[in-house]
C-alpha cells in the first residue's frame, strides 16, 4: 500500500470522489493496493455497495496526482479519497449504482462528522485536475447522495465573466489561465450535461449562474 504521513500543517478539509477506470473491482483493488503502483486510496465502494476502508484517513494516500484547487496545490496533503468501481469512459463508462450512492452517503456522513468537512469540499477529481481527468463524470450525480457543493453566493454585480464565474467555482487561477476550456467541460460533467462539450453556450452560462447564485 502507498502512502506518506501527512505534515502537522496539513488539514484535511477535503474529501474528493473519483472513479476507478478499470475493467473490474478486482483490477481496482489489486492497483490501489500494490505498493508498485504509485497510487492508493483510503477507501473504494464496489458496485454492489460494499466498502472498503484501504488507508487510515490520518496518513496521505497517493490519489490527486497534480492536482490544484482554490488557493491549494497537492490535493493528496488535504483530502480524504474516495473510489468507485466503475469502468469509466475509457471501458465502457456506466452509471452508479443505487447501493453505491446508499454506501457513500453514509460514508460521507461519517467523515463529515469526524472531519468536519463541509459540503462545499467534496469535489470531484475532475475538478482538481480538469486538465488530467473526467472521473466521476457526468453520470455521477451528487444529489442522490443529499450534498450540496455550492452554498448559493449573492451577486456583487450583474454580470461575470466566465472566467469569474470559473473563480467562483474553485478552481485554481493557473487552471483557469492555462486550461480555461477544460475547466468548462468539468463543470459540464458537474451539471450532468449528456454531451461535454467545450461550446460557451447561452444556456450552459445561464446553467452555471443558477449552480453558483441565488
Amino acid at each position: 500500500m502507498n502512502y506518506s504521513f501527512r505534515k502537522k500543517n496539513k488539514t484535511v478539509k477535503y474529501i474528493v470522489l473519483h472513479y476507478t477506470g478499470m475493467k473490474n473491482f478486482n483490477l481496482a483493488y489489486q492497483k490501489l493496493t500494490d505498493q508498485n503502483s504509485n497510487v492508493s486510496s483510503h477507501y473504494l465502494i464496489s458496485r454492489k455497495g460494499n466498502i472498503f476502508n484501504l488507508l487510515c484517513p490520518k496518513y496521505k494516500a497517493w490519489h490527486a496526482g497534480q492536482s490544484k484547487w482554490k488557493n491549494l496545490t497537492n490535493m493528496n496533503d488535504h483530502s480524504i479519497s474516495i473510489e468507485l468501481e466503475n469502468k469509466g469512459h475509457e471501458f465502457g463508462y456506466s452509471f452508479f449504482t443505487k447501493k453505491q450512492y446508499i454506501s457513500l452517503k453514509k460514508l460521507i456522513c461519517s467523515l463529515k462528522t469526524n472531519f468536519y468537512i463541509s459540503d462545499e469540499n467534496i469535489v470531484f477529481h475532475s475538478d482538481i485536475a480538469p486538465n488530467r481527468k473526467q472521473d466521476p463524470g457526468e453520470k455521477f450525480y451528487l444529489d442522490k447522495i443529499g450534498i450540496n457543493r455550492f452554498k448559493k453566493k449573492i451577486q456583487s454585480k450583474k454580470k461575470y465573466n466566465i472566467n469569474e464565474l470559473l473563480s467562483l467555482y474553485g478552481f485554481h487561477k493557473l487552471y483557469i489561465k492555462d486550461y480555461k476550456q477544460l475547466c468548462i467541460k468539468a463543470v459540464k460533467r458537474s451539471l450532468n450535461y449528456d454531451q461535454i462539450t467545450l461550446n460557451e453556450s447561452k444556456k450552459f452560462l445561464k446553467d452555471f449562474y443558477n449552480l453558483l447564485f441565488d
